[in-house]
């Protein structure tokens, strides 16, 4: 099979991503239900909602793994399908330890794919886009957000939730069968195996300072992205529908923020500049929006402005994530980038498994939300630090030795 373009390699992973994200955050909108069913709080409905999270973590650098040995495309889509499985048993779930373990098992078929794409991006994409390509392809997360957001909040008025996530199957089928028949496996560098390249990876200090970046950039995604419908709730927006309209907002800012930061730091790059600069921009002013959200849900302020602020927050930690990538991608061996993007996203989604639980704890312990924004505000602003510690610590300007 011929090389594709790289524009199709994009696209058919921004819609492999939509189809995932569709799937993960369904189940936010439709939390109230199934609260209700199960009679949880919102710290044990922030437990359930990270279920997903404790398997996809676990998954990511033995994905890579396994995809140094067998094949990126082979592993990706036996993921794809294994998380196939877990959706449709969570929408068969009678109880509330079988809808966990079904999260769980979905999880961990999605928790192949950042590992495996993220190099197939990189093997078909010229170098000088790479910040553009990682970005672009990226972006299916937002787009999947907000589907996955406003079809669960519509569908859950009319069905019952269980038929919702069975319904949500399809997509990733689909983007199943078109990866398998579009996509050719990439080209095999000299490869590391096994723990070797693991053993290699982790005396890098840019593996563990890129990480900790990324885990503030999933902190915030994941809080918002939780619990955004409850929090227009909080202010007033009861109906299921209407309250699921205003969070799915959120993904639509991820494909402008990923696309205008991504450019911006590939032209900085070009001009003698580091991307870490554009990277810490992004995550403080993610921070500073992030603060405005808690405001407006304290002060019980009007719903268009608490979207506003929403896209607004979601524009800024989505345009952190291309100039992140590319960053990681050019600082790594070809041979041992499976391993670095599991790593990368390993460490990361600690904040996908610690946001939305401590933010629901907050909730039972002060009766509001605000003060868990005023937390996530204050993980952004760490961010921006993480940011700009990436080698050279703290030094914007960069040679032809040091990229």
């Amino acid at each position: 099979m011929a090389a594709p373009s790289p524009v199709l390699v994009w696209l058919l992973f921004v819609y492999a991503w939509v189809a995932h994200y569709m799937v993960r955050m369904a189940l936010s909108p439709l939390l109230p239900a199934v609260m209700a069913e199960f009679t949880l709080s919102y710290s044990a409905a922030g437990l359930l909602a990270t279920a997903f999270f404790y398997a996809y973590l676990a998954m990511h650098v033995p994905a890579g793994l396994l995809g140094d040995r067998w094949g990126r495309k082979r592993v990706l889509l036996v993921g794809i399908l294994v998380g196939v499985a877990g959706t449709l048993l969570t929408g068969l779930s009678g109880g509330i330890a079988m809808l966990f373990l079904a999260r769980l098992l979905t999880g961990l078929g999605q928790g192949s794919l950042f590992s495996n794409d993220r190099v197939i991006i990189a093997s078909y994409t010229p170098k000088e886009k790479m910040a553009l390509g990682q970005g672009v392809s990226f972006s299916g997360l937002g787009l999947g957000t907000t589907l996955g957001l406003l079809l669960a909040g519509i569908l859950g008025e009319v069905v019952p939730w269980r038929t919702v996530f069975i319904l949500f199957a399809v997509p990733p089928l689909v983007a199943a069968l078109l990866l398998w028949r579009l996509i050719p496996e990439p080209p095999r560098s000299a490869r590391v195996a096994g723990l070797a390249s693991i053993r290699q990876m982790l005396p890098r200090p840019e593996i563990w300072i890129l990480g900790a970046t990324h885990l503030t950039v999933v902190y915030l995604q994941f809080v918002l992205a939780i619990w955004a419908p409850l929090l227009f709730a909080e202010i007033g927006v009861k109906e299921l529908g209407r309250s699921a309209f205003y969070a799915s907002l959120q993904g639509l800012p991820a494909p402008f923020g990923l696309l205008l930061m991504g450019w911006i730091a590939d032209r900085v790059h070009r001009r003698g500049l580091h991307r870490k600069a554009v990277m810490a921009l992004a995550l403080l002013a993610a921070g500073l929006s992030f603060a405005g959200v808690g405001l407006v849900v304290e002060a019980g302020g009007s719903p268009a402005l608490l979207a506003a602020l929403v896209v607004l927050t979601s524009f800024f930690f989505w345009g952190a994530e291309g100039p992140l990538l590319a960053t990681l991608g050019e600082r790594v061996p070809a041979s041992l980038l499976g391993t670095a993007f599991g790593l990368l996203n390993t460490i990361g989604f600690v904040g996908a498994l610690v946001g939305p639980a401590a933010t629901g704890w907050v909730k039972d312990l002060t009766g509001s939300f605000a003060w868990g924004c005023y937390g996530a505000a204050l993980v952004g602003g760490i961010g921006a630090i993480f940011a700009l510690a990436v080698r050279p610590a703290f030094q914007f300007r960069h040679g032809p030795e040091n990229p």
